[in-house]
């Protein structure tokens, strides 16, 4: 009766040994999972902000060049809409403690670029122009906002040790690649003026920046399978169509046939990233 006693307590602590364990390992892995989702979260709002943002300006320089087109302002205030959302999701991250700070400092200066491009819009509808010292403003406070993001970005992957699939990194890096070029592109072809404040000396010409988005894309070709693959392919297809005014920029100005297969193409390797 004593061995039973003692088998039956020994039996007993290991079965609640062993289900302790199943439920300490159940709860590790369910915060992982939460942690991670929490990173996943945070990534894509951060890109999408930067692709947005970048979508903001593109609008403004095409609007400048036909002030009277309600649907080119429309895209502004809807890429303008688009980015006061993103952020206001960010905001609900703000107990990661890791990353509070950074939300805050991106909001405050899309909230300064968003005061600028306000202004500059209301000035060219009420008196046909812009103050070119606000047109220079909007051009670096848009970078600082996009630069703000991507630090961000890179900060939530080392601090939470998480990172997309290999693809959906690669199809972030083209779109984000695809949009800068897109806006530099509407500042050079639409407006003498905006096409001075887009970028600095020192940064690579839009020919050179069509070359490694030609190499990136082949690149995420090369390592995509399934569907995945057919949408890239898609993707080169449009991309064969704008290639040779990226490269031959200064020839011929197609800005509106650019615009429509660049965002074709950012669209559809966001759908690639897994967003």
């Amino acid at each position: 009766m004593k061995l039973f006693a003692e088998y039956f307590t020994t039996t007993y602590r290991h079965l609640a040994n062993t289900l302790f364990s199943v439920i300490l390992l159940s709860f590790i892995s369910s915060a992982n999972a939460q942690e991670n989702e929490e990173a996943a979260n945070l990534l894509k709002g951060f890109h999408q902000a930067q692709i947005q943002s970048y979508f903001t300006i593109n609008a403004f320089y095409n609007f400048s060049a036909n002030d009277g087109d309600k649907a080119l302002l429309s895209d502004v205030n809807e890429a303008i809409n688009e980015v006061n959302s993103i952020l206001n999701g960010l905001e609900t991250y703000e107990s990661v403690e890791y990353i509070k700070g950074d939300i805050g400092a991106a909001t405050e200066k899309w909230q300064l670029y968003k005061t600028t491009l306000n202004t500059i819009i209301n000035d060219i509808l009420d008196q046909g122009y812009a103050d070119l010292r606000l047109m220079s403003d909007l051009a670096l406070q848009n970078q600082e906002f996009a630069l703000q993001l991507s630090e961000a970005y890179e900060k939530v992957e080392r601090e939470s040790g998480y990172s997309p699939s290999s693809t959906a990194s690669q199809s972030r890096k083209s779109a984000l690649l695809m949009a800068t070029m897109m806006t530099k592109y509407s500042a050079r072809t639409t407006s003498n003026v905006s096409q001075i404040f887009q970028g600095s000396a020192t940064e690579k010409t839009i020919d050179v920046l069509a070359t490694d988005l030609d190499k990136q894309l082949q690149a995420l070709l090369s390592s995509s399978s399934g569907e995945q693959k057919n949408t890239i392919n898609a993707v080169l297809t449009k991309w064969d169509f704008i290639k040779s005014s990226y490269i031959n920029y200064n020839e011929k100005n197609v800005n509106y046939v650019v615009n429509l297969y660049s965002k074709r193409i950012i669209d559809a390797l966001e759908t690639t990233s897994g967003l």
